[in-house]
């Protein structure tokens, strides 16, 4: 791990302003969900709260993602990956502060989010809220190895970030998708699709399981507890830092 490195990407994402604006969105985003859940006639604060975690935990995927992917591309577009190379850094180093410097990125924009939807669901907080905290920062890690990854593979920024949000929304829906999968209807390529997803699933992160906003209301009503939600993360983020380090390798400059 380069601390060199990790700093240069740091310096990058202050540059581009990236937390002020995201920090300028998210306050907008909560004052959006006040003005929206002034209008419920019960349960007002439960609608605000929920409302503003759905939209927070949008607004941060979709700014990192972008500024990862936009990132990654111009170093290569600007040959500054292979003047990086030219010092005495790794290729395994490269890929190690550049995924540890998205993760502070990831950890700073989540302690921000979770704060603002913290700060309004006092009144009915549980330990339920702090499962919640720990699966978004842990849902953002693992986004942020994915955009990377498809950064280094794909050749165009603008493939890269719709590769990652197509990414991010299989993994939101895996889990209605394998419900129709297992339920009694039966279409033409059933079976087949059926297989096709089972593999699917088994590959793509079960981000449908975490970060629910019914569990900052309901609590947590399925079997899902912090060992599972932190072990998910580990181990989808070794597997995409492995495959974006086996692509570097294999890369001729």
């Amino acid at each position: 791990m380069n601390f060199t490195l990790i700093n240069y990407v740091l310096k990058a994402a202050i540059r581009d302003k990236l937390i002020i604006s995201l920090i300028i969105m998210m306050l907008l985003a909560a004052c959006i969900s006040i003005f929206i859940g002034s209008s419920a006639v019960i349960e007002k604060g439960q609608f605000v709260s929920v409302y503003m975690a759905g939209s927070l935990r949008i607004i941060t995927v979709i700014g990192l993602v972008l500024f990862i992917c936009f990132y990654i591309r111009k170093s290569f577009d600007n040959k500054d990956v292979e003047f990086i190379l030219s010092k005495p850094i790794s290729r395994i180093s490269f890929i190690i502060s550049h995924s540890f410097a998205f993760t502070i990125l990831a950890f700073i924009l989540s302690i921000i989010a979770i704060f603002i939807v913290l700060e309004f669901s006092v009144k009915f907080y549980s330990n339920a809220h702090i499962l919640w905290a720990v699966s978004i920062f842990v849902e953002m890690v693992i986004i942020v190895n994915v955009a990377m990854f498809f950064s280094m593979v794909l050749t165009s920024a603008s493939s890269s970030v719709m590769a990652t949000f197509a990414f991010y929304a299989l993994s939101r829906m895996i889990g209605q998708l394998l419900g129709i999968v297992y339920s009694s209807i039966y279409f033409p390529g059933s079976e087949i699709l059926g297989y096709i997803m089972q593999i699917v699933s088994i590959i793509i992160p079960r981000l449908d399981l975490m970060a629910q906003t019914s569990w900052l209301i309901y609590g947590v009503q399925d079997d899902i507890n912090l060992p599972f939600i932190i072990t998910h993360g580990i181990l989808f983020t070794s597997l995409l830092i492995l495959a974006s380090l086996v692509d570097i390798v294999r890369r001729k400059f």
